[in-house]
């Protein structure tokens, strides 16, 4: 069976499902603590620090259930933040060759790289939804009629996880939907 190109993007999202919000420490701007791979790592990545960990501190991950095992990665600070996901998945989907360690949201949701999305009827994969004053941003897996379909990484959402929202829903609230320059 051949995959198509959402397909595929879907079963790498699903790598991310779980794994904890995790940030650099700033003091004034500057980083004070930087987190495993400026949490900016791909899933794998993670993994990978994850399991070698774990055989340091000789623990089974495999006797941890759901709960324990995101409270070892939280512990080690094995995570990742939104922007850092968001370049992740458009690398991985659009071979976009961003460095996540070099972007933030406000980044990603400004000019020069992207451009404001006025016809939401336009809407794609891979369109970005700008929160919080570009601290927070979203990635747009689909839409289906009114209905968007993203992922983010948050501390309010525990970490990586799906969402949904329809658009005539007055309630969610963002500061607008961008699209980068290059996937126009």
């Amino acid at each position: 069976m051949v995959r198509n190109k959402l397909d595929l993007l879907k079963q790498e999202i699903q790598c991310y499902i779980g794994l904890p919000y995790s940030k650099n420490i700033l003091k004034d701007g500057k980083v004070i603590k930087e987190r495993f791979l400026g949490a900016k790592g791909n899933c794998r990545q993670i993994a990978t620090e994850t399991i070698r960990l774990a055989q340091n501190k000789k623990i089974d991950l495999t006797k941890l259930n759901n709960q324990e095992f995101y409270n070892f990665q939280k512990k080690h600070h094995l995570g990742i933040d939104c922007s850092g996901l968001v370049c992740q998945l458009l690398n991985f989907h659009f071979q976009a060759n961003l460095d996540p360690r070099k972007t933030s949201a406000a980044m990603l949701t400004s000019a020069p790289i992207s451009k404001e999305i006025t016809n939401l009827n336009n809407l794609q994969t891979g369109d970005l939804i700008r929160q919080k004053n570009g601290h927070h941003v979203l990635f747009i897996i689909e839409k289906k009629a009114n209905t968007i379909y993203y992922v983010d990484s948050s501390i309010e959402g525990r970490g990586v996880r799906y969402g949904q929202f329809d658009l005539t829903d007055k309630d969610f609230s963002h500061q607008g939907f961008y699209r980068l320059l290059f996937l126009d």
